[in-house]
Parts: structure tokens; sequence; C-alpha cells
């Protein structure tokens, strides 16, 4: 992703929180990445703001990101016992 044109989609409380959202939306051909404050990772702090990341990608899928993070809040995105998940089965 180039500087300037991404658009924040998401705020969580550490990267460690981001991994699973930067998964989600790579997972569905959204380019993302986390920008954070850095003493948040040095320290391991999520006090006032420290430690707060912000999940971005490219400002083209800013929408389709949204769609999907709005999603996974409702629910929608589980895969219940007996469906395929895409792969060999």
């Amino acid at each position: 992703m180039s500087d300037g044109d991404e658009v924040e989609v998401v705020r969580v409380a550490g990267a460690v929180n981001a991994e699973p959202v930067l998964a989600a939306l790579r997972a569905n051909g959204i380019p993302a990445a986390v920008v954070g404050e850095a003493a948040g990772r040095v320290y391991g702090l999520t006090l006032n703001g420290l430690g707060v990341v912000r999940v971005v990608v490219p400002s083209e899928f800013a929408r389709q990101a949204r769609d999907l993070l709005e999603a996974g809040e409702l629910h929608q995105l589980e895969i219940h016992e007996g469906e395929e998940s895409g792969g060999e089965g």
C-alpha cells in the first residue's frame, strides 16, 4: 500500500487484537495494514490511547472492508457445521 491513500476502517487495542481483523480482510482479497502507537508496542500498554492501533486499507477497498467487518460483528461470517469452507471435501 502506498502512503496517503489509506483509509482507517477500525481501531483496536493492541496489535494482537488487530491480527484477526487483518487476517479476515486479507483472506477476502483486501490489502490491509496496521498503523499504531510505538510506545504501546514497546511497553505493551493500552492505557489512554497508548497501544491503540488503526487498521487501514486502500481507499478503493474501504466500503468492502467496512461491510466485511460489519458482517463479522453481526456474526454473519460464521461457517456452520456441515458447510464447506471452500477447501477440498
